[in-house]
């Protein structure tokens, strides 16, 4: 019987060493996330660390890396960590089977599009573990803040995650497309668009699938979203790249 989730690998993050751990779910019951729809949604998370408590204590660099958007940086990460919570509750509680050839077959049967890191950072996790579960499904969306130190593989799929026009052309000089994080009233450049979502609420990524690394498709931005004091967080931040 196909179970919703799996446990696809175990090990030491590429950035920083720490165990951490990848989990696919969405497989037998949809996301209730709106906005991506029907993707298969990707767990990295810290083996030892609840993700609420690495995140306020500064124990999730081996999943988030150098962003500034997390908890103990700036305190603006739109990701809902409670979600986060309760697959890491159920990886704990050993209710997670291993991923095998037979949900590889199902991807490919279904041709499920992967949304690459519904938390935490895809490049933390090494790329030939990815690249059947990519080649499967062959539609996806992710994103890296690590786009200045990950493998150079990662800009066929992944967009570079930006916060500031400086930021964007410098990764885009490099050969990524980005995807910039924005001000509500913020204006965009010649090369981006905003978020499909965030113009029509209809569209989802299952089907935009705009995110999806390196191509002649534009840039994209989207406005800040989340609870209101991670968008004053993320408002303050800013401000404070432009002083």
């Amino acid at each position: 019987m196909l179970e919703n989730s799996y446990i696809v690998w175990e090990g030491a993050s590429l950035i920083d060493g720490s165990p951490i751990v990848l989990i696919l779910t969405g497989f037998a019951y949809p996301s209730s996330n709106r906005r991506t729809g029907r993707q298969i949604q990707s767990w990295i998370i810290q083996q030892n660390f609840a993700p609420t408590y690495a995140a306020k204590y500064g124990f999730d660099r081996g999943v988030c890396g150098s962003c500034r958007l997390k908890l103990s940086e700036t305190g603006s990460c739109y990701v809902n960590l409670l979600t986060a919570n309760n697959v890491y509750r159920s990886y704990i509680a050993g209710n997670y089977p291993k991923f095998s050839d037979k949900e590889l077959t199902v991807l490919q049967h279904y041709r499920y599009p992967v949304r690459i890191g519904s938390y935490g950072d895809a490049t933390a996790i090494p790329f030939n573990v990815w690249e059947p579960i990519i080649s499967a499904s062959g539609k996806h969306t992710g994103y890296t803040h690590q786009h200045k130190n990950c493998d150079r593989t990662w800009k066929k799929y992944l967009m570079a995650s930006v916060e500031t026009e400086t930021q964007a052309r410098q990764a885009q000089s490099q050969g990524w497309r980005t995807f910039r994080i924005i001000a509500p009233d913020a204006t965009l450049s010649d090369n981006e668009i905003l978020c499909r979502n965030t113009e029509d609420d209809r569209i989802q990524c299952e089907t935009c699938l705009l995110c999806d690394g390196a191509s002649s498709k534009p840039n994209i931005c989207d406005c800040i979203h989340g609870f209101k004091w991670k968008v004053s967080n993320f408002l303050k931040y800013l401000e404070s790249t432009s002083n």
